[in-house]
């Protein structure tokens, strides 16, 4: 099982918070420990996210997680 849809959406979410507040990929990349292609991968749905990656992402970007994940 692929989850390609799920993890489309979720990339989009992270993509569009992130912009909301004004935060690059390199900076969100720094803000929680990962690369900024990793992100970039996370935010086309072309990665999988880890539950630690994806909380310290919601927590840089001020948000819950089940908001980004809220299907």
């Amino acid at each position: 099982m692929d989850n390609v849809e799920e993890k489309r959406a979720i990339g989009s979410r992270i993509r569009a918070e992130r912009t909301r507040g004004g935060i690059s990929q390199r900076e969100l990349a720094l803000m929680t420990g990962t690369s900024r292609s990793y992100l970039w991968k996370i935010e086309t749905g072309a990665a999988d996210v880890g539950i630690d990656v994806l909380i310290r992402i919601a927590r840089a970007l001020d948000v819950r997680v089940r908001d980004l994940i809220e299907f």
